[in-house]
């Protein structure tokens, strides 16, 4: 089974929306990681912010990076997904051809099937946990709202 690697940058929204795409892909069988300093994976997924400049940069950056190790056949599949993905997709198609796939924001089910797995409606509220427990409850009604 392929090992798949989701990248979180930006607000504790997409930490949460990370660790819902996580649990999917869990259950379909996937070997997961969430490790933004080591792109060793088959698939690396990564989750963008796109609200500030400095986000917007590090989510640039972070998706550079990727790329390059793809070309060096390092990583097979790469996908962005996330706010910068939803609002500048058009622009960074032609710029990165190394991204295998972009999504936005509510995409979820289009990425857990693109990524081979069957979306299981049942497991939509759960998370796989990719900060410590005591992290898991942060409250997240300040800042991102999905209103890219």
């Amino acid at each position: 089974m392929k090992t798949i690697n989701v990248i979180t940058l930006g607000c504790s929204k997409n930490t949460v929306d990370s660790e819902h795409l996580m649990a999917q892909l869990e259950a379909a069988g996937y070997q997961l990681s969430a490790d933004e300093e080591r792109l060793n994976a088959d698939v690396v997924v990564i989750n963008t912010c796109g609200f500030i400049g400095d986000a917007k940069q590090e989510s640039i950056d972070t998706i550079l990076r990727a790329a390059q190790l793809k070309e060096q056949g390092k990583i097979e599949e790469l996908f962005v997904v996330g706010c910068l993905s939803q609002r500048y997709a058009d622009e960074l198609r032609p710029e990165l051809p190394e991204v295998d796939d972009f999504f936005g924001v509510n995409d979820w089910a289009d990425i857990v099937e693109r990524l081979g797995a069957k979306y299981q409606k049942e497991n939509e509220t759960k998370r796989e946990l990719s900060t410590p427990s005591h992290y898991a409850y942060l409250k997240i009604s300040e800042g991102c709202n999905w209103m890219c």
